[in-house]
């Protein structure tokens, strides 16, 4: 018995070694979708009406708080000879201002506003193109996972022989320079 229980444990091992050299392992790569996003023509067109849009809806917003500033500032200037109701007047109208000019802000830049409405607008369908291309590359080289190296994701090193940027670029027909 003493000699048969070390060559099954030998054996089982050399079996377990065995099978875990068959297993396949998972393929990783890793793109650049911002690097492919500045190569499309389409998308610096996108870029610059977005930041034109942004440049006219903080005109609207700041031409709101200069409003704003210049009522308070006639208030301080003008404090002393105003009544306690007129002085209570102007500063409900100041404040009505403030709601009006934080309204037109959250209304423009907030979290559903017009602002981040009209990027999806224009630059979603562009994203959608780039997504698609990947999931071309990821099944055409065999891909388990693509990660995006300009999101956030947290990658502090990637190997260049894993970047797939090249093919997304190619599939996307942008030539590389």
């Amino acid at each position: 018995m003493h000699k048969i229980f070390p060559s099954v444990v030998i054996l089982a091992l050399i079996f377990n070694f065995a099978a875990a050299q068959n297993a396949t392992a998972q393929k990783i790569g890793h793109f650049d979708s911002e690097f492919v996003l500045n190569k499309m023509p389409d998308y610096a067109e996108k870029q610059k009406e977005i930041e034109a849009l942004a440049g006219t809806y903080d005109k609207e917003v700041r031409s709101l708080y200069d409003e704003l500033e210049k009522m308070r500032a006639e208030l301080r200037a003008s404090e002393v000879l105003l009544t306690p109701e007129m002085k209570k007047d102007r500063e409900k109208a100041i404040q009505d201002k403030q709601g009006e000019a934080l309204k037109k802000y959250t209304e423009l830049f907030g979290y559903d506003g017009l602002y981040y409405k009209k990027i999806d607008e224009l630059v979603l369908p562009l994203r959608n193109k780039v997504s698609q291309a990947v999931e071309v590359v990821a099944r055409r080289y065999g891909l388990d996972y693509i990660f995006d190296k300009a999101e956030s994701i947290g990658m502090i090193y990637t190997n260049p022989v894993h970047d797939y940027t090249e093919f997304v670029l190619e599939e996307l027909g942008l030539k590389q320079e």
